[in-house]
């Protein structure tokens, strides 16, 4: 199985921008706590305003929001259809644009260990850090992301422990979304096989 790093595709002219999620702290979207519980009720607003896409990523911790049509092409897998799996999708409203489709938080709660290190180029977070101390020795950012297969737990769609803010997705769940012609975002292997 290949896996993917899903990014915002940033190249589509006039895409909307989306703000913070209302009411609550935005890296739980990314990093739920233990024990975290959706408060049920979402909305965002649009910092500017133009096309709707099927993926994009909102506020300060990018968590992503996904069209109806990217839900229901991800419907039958496991991390999605199970209760208490891994993939959450709750409705969000969007405030100040006329939207023509539904959209959903996409709140993905597994961190998979699968970093392959050797074969990854990265810098992390100095001792000194001005800005976040509080990560020192953590993966800062990628400039080329490799995964060990063998470590992924065959799973469909996670985060990478160690460096939340990715978002990868199997071979499979690129099909899908390829398949229901899903806009706005693009697809990175990073496979290491």
């Amino acid at each position: 199985m290949n896996h993917y790093l899903i990014r915002a595709d940033m190249t589509i002219s006039e895409r909307w921008v989306l703000g913070d999620i209302n009411h609550i702290n935005n890296w739980y979207l990314i990093e739920p706590p233990v024990n975290f519980m959706e408060p049920g009720s979402y909305s965002l607003s649009v910092t500017h305003p133009g096309r709707e896409v099927d993926y994009s990523l909102a506020g300060y911790a990018s968590a992503p929001v996904v069209s109806e049509r990217l839900f229901s092409a991800l419907r039958g897998l496991a991390e999605v259809d199970e209760p208490y799996e891994n993939v959450v999708f709750e409705p969000v409203t969007i405030v100040g644009q006329e939207t023509d489709h539904k959209y959903f938080l996409m709140i993905v709660e597994t961190q998979v260990d699968c970093i392959d290190e050797a074969r990854s180029e990265f810098v992390r977070f100095d001792d000194g850090d001005v800005a976040r101390p509080d990560l020192a020795g953590q993966i800062r950012a990628f400039f080329k992301m490799t995964l060990d297969e063998d470590r992924t737990e065959s799973r469909h769609v996670f985060r990478l422990k160690g460096y939340p803010s990715a978002l990868i997705v199997s071979d499979e769940v690129k099909r899908r979304i390829e398949a229901a012609g899903a806009v706005g975002l693009s697809f990175e292997r990073v496979s290491g096989h």
